[in-house]
């Protein structure tokens, strides 16, 4: 069985309705996400309001089975998404 793959690399998303991902682009490739198979949301109380990281985690299976997390940091400045890991292919929700 194949072992989880930290990745932790910014990626662009294409989203669907309520900012769910449908696809991304990863080191010039496509994949189209076919299946959400969980999603959390991960709050940062510790900091000032202002300074706060939200994350939204999704964890998702592509278009060639594979599995993937990523998440999109909604803290100050600008958003943007992270594809955190690879993880093995029967890693579901």
């Amino acid at each position: 069985m194949p072992e989880e793959k930290f990745i932790d690399e910014e990626v662009q998303v294409d989203t669907a309705e309520f900012g769910l991902p449908r696809g991304f682009v990863w080191r010039g490739r496509r994949f189209e996400v076919v299946e959400i198979l969980s999603s959390w949301r991960k709050l940062d109380f510790k900091r000032a309001w202002w300074r706060r990281r939200h994350r939204d985690h999704f964890r998702v299976r592509t278009g060639d089975g594979r599995v993937f997390e990523l998440y999109r940091h909604r803290g100050p400045g600008r958003r943007y998404w992270v594809l955190l890991r690879e993880l093995p292919p029967d890693a579901g929700g």
